[in-house]
């Protein structure tokens, strides 16, 4: 009996509750709330619109005045007559916000700045501003991570992301700094700065930087920059021919790196290919022909092919070009200091004395005019190379003529020069 009360009582509440269920009005979805607080603050607006427009008007102009103060006053009036939609946002929360900036309130600021992006996050202004105030207040943590979130809603902004990628590497995340830069490379190859920032990141974390310079090359060849630091990495460990190759094919893209060229010169010089050294010598004297450092460089190089006219030739050039530059003197002594260790036997005879003496005075004028450099080759040849009271004394009647002598030895027979002989 007391079983069956039960189930009537509670089929009593079941019907009841059915009741009253089928006279409430259906529940509203997200939506359709929104769509009618959206038509009420469109009601207020408009009934307010009065209101709306004269404290805008207000606050912009007392924003121009820099009343910041009074300007606020009147941005918060728009707030309580619910003035500001979308549209009205745009020209409320950056001035609002920097406002409050400009009353060092930098957290009312930081504030209006956020209330601003949830309504318009597409507003580049606010991010600025919101990044300007952070690194007033210096922190680095939220700096970072508002970047990523601008980044987030501007993912074509490369330059950001190439800020966030080198803020990263500032902090030691090489990982991510690696991974940001790779991302922003597909769409801009050429970046030097990219480049330059995973290779920094590969050495931090001790990869293998040679190996990421070749795959950058390999993948594109034709970038003149990353090729050119592939090659100068090369030559740093010691794969000279690997990088000519390398810095060649850069040349055959643009013949008039003169860069490339030095470096090139420098390479060809190591592995003593001076035929190479002197056919790019030309080019650099080609693409500038006041240089004289480029006739010093020849004239060495035409020394170590054994080409001594020719060394003796740009040695002449470049005295021509200056002739008070001290180095030149040096640069045509050593002209004569090779030629005449060549023609040496075992001991110098007289012949080669007499040129070594040529040396010997250029050497000394080099020194007079500067180049002090030349003290240790005129020491060197005073003490075991020139001509001695005796040499001049024994071998005087057969060269000294007119006060002058010259060698007499074949392979001296296309110098032009002769040396002043002691009087005594």
């Amino acid at each position: 009996m007391r079983s069956r009360s039960v189930s009537v009582l509670v089929m009593g509440i079941m019907l009841f509750t059915m009741v009253i269920s089928a006279c409430l009005p259906p529940q509203a979805t997200p939506e359709e709330l929104a769509a009618l607080e959206k038509a009420r603050k469109d009601s207020v607006r408009k009934a307010n619109s009065r209101y709306c427009m004269k404290h805008l008007s207000f606050a912009t102009e007392y924003y121009k005045n820099k009343a910041y103060e009074d300007a606020l006053f009147n941005y918060h009036k728009l707030f309580e007559y619910e003035c500001v939609d979308e549209q009205m946002a745009v020209n409320v929360y950056v001035y609002m916000g920097n406002s409050y900036r400009a009353l060092d309130s930098l957290d009312a600021a930081l504030s209006t700045y956020d209330a601003g992006l949830s309504i318009i996050p597409a507003n580049r202004s606010l991010w600025e501003n919101k990044l300007y105030v952070l690194k007033m207040t210096g922190d680095d943590e939220l700096i970072m991570q508002t970047k990523l979130d601008m980044f987030a809603q501007f993912p074509d902004d490369a330059e950001l992301g190439e800020e966030i990628a080198e803020d990263y590497v500032a902090n030691g995340m090489y990982e991510e700094a690696q991974s940001m830069a790779e991302a922003l490379l597909v769409t801009n190859p050429d970046n030097k700065n990219l480049s330059n920032i995973i290779r920094e990141a590969v050495e931090a974390r001790g990869g293998d930087v040679i190996g990421f310079l070749k795959k950058e090359y390999e993948n594109n060849p034709d970038n003149i920059s990353n090729a050119q630091e592939y090659g100068q990495e090369l030559l740093a460990v010691g794969e000279t021919s690997t990088a000519i190759s390398v810095l060649e094919g850069v040349l055959k893209i643009s013949p008039g790196m003169t860069n490339i060229i030095k470096t090139l010169v420098r390479a060809y010089g190591e592995i003593g290919q001076t035929k190479n050294v002197i056919i790019l010598l030309k080019k650099l004297n080609t693409a500038n022909p006041d240089d004289i450092r480029v006739y010093f460089a020849m004239t060495e190089a035409y020394i170590a092919d054994g080409q001594f006219k020719s060394a003796m030739t740009w040695a002449g050039k470049a005295l021509k070009m200056d002739k008070n530059n001290g180095q030149a003197y040096a640069n045509r002594a050593s002209v004569y200091e090779a030629v005449a260790m060549e023609c040496t036997n075992s001991v110098p005879n007289f012949d080669d004395k007499l040129v070594f003496l040529m040396a010997y005075e250029d050497y000394k004028t080099a020194k007079a005019k500067g180049w002090h450099k030349a003290s240790n080759k005129i020491d060197f040849l005073k003490e075991a190379r020139i001509p001695q009271s005796g040499d001049w004394f024994f071998n005087k009647d057969d060269y000294v003529k007119g006060g002058k002598a010259k060698p007499k030895k074949a392979c001296y027979s296309w110098l032009n020069r002769s040396v002043v002989a002691p009087k005594k």
